[in-house]
């Protein structure tokens, strides 16, 4: 049990190893700052070839804002639920449900907050931290908060 413990939380961070199952992609929106949560989402389906679909229940992706309080993450992308699936994939996991989440007690303004979302949006997507002018260099390489050609071409290249 222990080894499998330590396998699933070294696996957590490879990003690489990431990817939502489906397309499309069901998404729940909920808690505060929605606007900029859907500014987000409506930014990562206009530009890829991911389509996500907003239901009004628990579902793949989960993307939402509250105050978690000084957790030292202004963002966090996590997985709830995965499924091995190595016969029709050859994939380590399949992403069967992630949460974007989005902390308020570090504030932010509305543009920020949409950067913020859209990286973790990424991250459930499978993308990693990149220097590539996009909101996934948000807070690393850059203060962008909006998605960019390069990561466009990887998530399309995943579905």
């Amino acid at each position: 049990a222990l080894l499998a413990l330590n396998f699933n939380a070294a696996y957590g961070h490879d990003w690489w190893l990431w990817c939502l199952h489906g397309n499309p992609v069901s998404v729940y929106v909920f808690g505060s700052n929605t606007a900029q949560a859907n500014a987000a989402l409506t930014d990562w389906d206009s530009h890829s070839d991911v389509n996500f679909n907003r239901v009004g229940s628990h579902t793949t992706l989960s993307v939402f804002g509250d105050n978690f309080g000084a957790t030292g993450w202004w963002g966090l992308a996590s997985i709830e639920s995965y499924d091995y699936d190595w016969w029709h994939h050859w994939s380590w996991c399949k992403i069967t449900h992630a949460h974007a989440r989005y902390n308020s007690y570090y504030g932010g303004s509305s543009a920020d907050i949409q950067g913020i979302f859209c990286q973790e949006i990424g991250h459930t997507l499978g993308l990693d931290h990149s220097n590539t002018g996009d909101c996934m260099g948000k807070t690393y390489y850059n203060n962008i908060n909006v998605t960019g050609p390069h990561n466009w071409s990887d998530i399309n290249a995943k579905f």
